[in-house]
């Protein structure tokens, strides 16, 4: 069975969930000698397949910056993807984002899609610049697509609310990390702290319905209360000037720290932090959940959206509306070790539900479905 993979998400973009969820896919499959796999990407910057032969490339790192650059690359790789859907050497098409392009050139070959959240949906009102296009491309793509896949229950209930499809069309198949292999990790390297002092931990963008200032504004009094304690930010981009003034009207400007993320820093910081705080408001998964069990890190979650689904009775959960819910399970864990060692003990438990190798061998299932 051959399976096409287009180029869209690992161009452009140099992390982002929806890349990791792909290369995961395609590094289980690279076993199965039963599947043949395509990829159509000429050039990348996306840092998961950087130096991984599974997905032949060129890179491109000295614009990975510019948007120009990046805009001239996605085109070429969409020509090449053109080209590629037009030789139809392909059994199942496996888009890897939203970009309608390919349907003009699918022919009679059924296309999967996978459905990763609706936050552009549900937050156009509020937040109009988050996913432009996307609600529109989203639909035309849920109405042609002959498997929809979705990560969690939560999502296909959003599919069905945003845009009516009908539940039997969705099949929902819940992610897993590899964060914690040996083929990612440097063996014994973070079993060592890198931070000097406890901390908190948050990762990933701190934007618009993620909810940090939310979060962050909570546990003032909260840091304030426990000068031992530091807020450590790993990833989402170096803070802004508007986060950093907030942090010095605060007073707490030599306790809350960037840290940029890869893989072999990312699992050591959930090892060693007093606990993961997840503040946000809609999630289509939530994979920090899963790193954090792996990395045998407290769970604080909010309790909208998909977490409680993937935490389930692993994790705490708060109203990430309400500064006093925040602040109370937060200060619970800094201050109760019993605590924060049961919710290690649970997470590890939990994380046994959730592997790649199920992503996988369930994905393919609904490729075998098509032939």
């Amino acid at each position: 069975m051959n399976i096409l993979y287009d180029h869209q998400a690992f161009s452009g973009h140099m992390y982002g969930g929806v890349a990791r969820y792909f290369y995961e896919l395609i590094n289980q499959y690279q076993q199965n000698h039963a599947l043949s796999l395509q990829v159509s990407l000429l050039y990348s910057n996306n840092e998961y397949i950087k130096g991984r032969p599974l997905i032949p490339h060129r890179r491109y790192e000295w614009g990975a910056q510019n948007g120009f650059v990046n805009r001239v690359m996605t085109q070429l790789n969409r020509s090449n993807s053109i080209r590629y859907l037009r030789e139809g050497q392909f059994d199942v098409f496996h888009p890897t984002y939203y970009h309608k392009y390919f349907l003009d050139y699918l022919g009679n070959k059924p296309f999967v899609l996978t459905f990763h959240d609706a936050t552009s949906e549900r937050y156009a009102q509020q937040y109009p610049d988050v996913g432009g296009h996307l609600p529109e491309l989203k639909r035309k793509l849920l109405q042609r697509a002959d498997r929809i896949i979705t990560v969690s229950e939560f999502s296909k209930g959003e599919i069905q609310q945003f845009f009516g499809v009908q539940p039997e069309r969705i099949e929902v198949i819940h992610l897993g990390t590899s964060l914690a292999e040996s083929g990612l990790l440097g063996a014994g390297q973070n079993d060592v702290p890198t931070e000097p002092f406890p901390y908190l931990l948050y990762v990933g963008k701190r934007s618009f319905y993620k909810n940090f200032d939310g979060f962050f504004n909570a546990i003032i009094p909260l840091l304030h209360r426990h000068p031992d304690v530091h807020l450590v930010c790993a990833g989402g981009g170096a803070f802004s000037r508007d986060e950093l003034t907030g942090f010095a009207e605060a007073k707490l400007t030599n306790r809350v720290h960037f840290r940029p993320i890869t893989d072999n820093s990312l699992l050591g910081l959930y090892r060693h932090a007093l606990a993961f705080v997840f503040p946000s408001l809609n999630e289509g998964f939530g994979i920090p959940v899963l790193e954090a069990f792996s990395g045998g890190c407290p769970a604080l979650l909010s309790d909208r959206s998909s977490l409680p689904e993937v935490g389930g009775d692993a994790a705490l959960y708060f109203d990430p509306e309400q500064a006093e819910s925040i602040a109370a399970v937060v200060e619970r864990v800094i201050l109760d070790d019993a605590c924060r060692a049961e919710l290690s003990r649970r997470g590890r438990e939990r994380l046994t539900l959730f592997s790649c190798e199920k992503t996988a061998a369930q994905t393919l299932a609904v490729y075998q479905s098509l032939r």
